[in-house]
């Protein structure tokens, strides 16, 4: 017996995005019921014209567009290298080992900070062809400061994560630099709230201690479990200082639930995961919080309508009420800079149909 081969997603060229969104009817959903959907960062190819025009053309209102990060471009290109761009009093040389953080000034920080200033500007220069004033919020990504400090070194070769004096002021020259990042942005799309998307991929790894030196012979001690509360509660301050709302990617149920509370939006994937382990979750949204929630394979498609029916499933199963539907916007799970920039696309295409697929059923129920 033959397995039937996977779906996978086709390509979506320029011609049918536009097609598309000048076909698509309105939603218009009550407030309370409307999913919404966006991407994690990520995305295919080195065109970030291309890259902003699609991700806007598919994340229109009410949806949450996003600012991407195009790693085919190169190592300065990559979300840590944007990260490194976006501190404020400090900047990092790339050498064989990884990005080295200096307080002088560094060609490469330089680079990257001027790939930065670039991006936002061709983001202004694609709001600019479209029309009317755009009110949905636009979101941008970068390292969070636990992650950020474990993934680049001191002059003596270790990982800055093994010196606390040192990654309190890398955190602390992060959040400063929020500031003048924002405010570029704000330049570029006026009128649009703002979302901060902080990765921290490495933050369990952190609090277990398992991250290794930069020799690799052994692993360096675990952060304080009160010091990574204080770090994500001062970056959630200073955001939300800035009239931004944070948000953290990070394996949430891994962590200790201090830690845990201390998120207040967070980007999850709970594939496979049982009805139980969303309880969580699900007092989250109860006590008005939000949650993205990573849904859509970036490779094989699975139809938005089976989408939309098991995440209502698991909506009831947990007893929650569908005016909660709003606080929590689909995404991808997994890296769309794996793909392609026309199947990419494809892709968000597939999310904002669930989420209308989702809206649709709840609205029905």
């Amino acid at each position: 017996m033959h397995r039937a081969a996977p779906a996978l997603y086709l390509p979506t060229d320029a011609e049918m995005l536009a097609i598309r969104k000048d076909s698509e009817t309105p939603i218009t959903f009550e407030k309370h019921l409307t999913v919404r959907a966006s991407g994690l960062g990520s995305w295919a190819g080195e065109n970030i014209f291309d890259a902003v025009t699609r991700i806007r053309g598919e994340l229109g209102e009410p949806h949450i567009s996003y600012l991407p990060d195009l790693p085919g471009r190169g190592y300065r290109a990559s979300l840590l290298a944007r990260t490194i761009a976006a501190l404020e009093g400090l900047s990092a040389d790339a050498t064989a080992s990884g990005w080295r953080i200096t307080s002088g000034f560094a060609a490469e920080g330089s680079s990257a900070r001027s790939l930065l200033e670039s991006d936002i500007n061709v983001l202004a220069d694609v709001v600019g062809r479209e029309s009317g004033l755009s009110v949905s919020p636009l979101k941008i990504g970068l390292l969070g400061p636990l992650s950020l400090a474990a993934s680049t070194y001191l002059t003596n070769g270790e990982r800055l994560i093994s010196d606390p004096g040192a990654r309190t002021d890398l955190a602390q020259s992060l959040m400063a630099g929020l500031d003048y990042l924002t405010r570029q942005l704000r330049q570029a799309v006026p009128g649009a709230p703002l979302v901060i998307q902080f990765d921290e991929p490495l933050l369990t790894p952190v609090a277990a201690g398992t991250i290794p030196t930069s020799s690799g012979y052994r692993t360096l001690r675990s952060v304080p479990r009160h010091e990574l509360v204080a770090t994500l509660n001062e970056l959630h301050g200073a955001t939300a200082d800035l009239e931004a709302q944070p948000l953290v990617r990070t394996d949430l149920l891994a962590l200790d639930p201090e830690v845990q509370r201390v998120i207040a939006t967070p980007v999850v994937d709970m594939t496979g995961s049982k009805t139980a382990d969303w309880e969580p979750l699900a007092a989250r949204l109860e006590a008005g919080g939000g949650l993205y929630l990573e849904t859509a394979d970036p490779i094989t498609r699975t139809a938005s309508g089976d989408l939309a029916r098991s995440l209502w499933k698991t909506w009831r199963d947990l007893g929650l009420h569908k005016a909660l539907l709003n606080q929590m916007i689909l995404t991808e799970r997994g890296d769309l800079a794996t793909t392609d920039p026309a199947r990419a696309t494809t892709v968000l295409g597939h999310l904002t149909d669930t989420a209308r697929a989702l809206s649709e059923i709840a609205q029905e129920a």
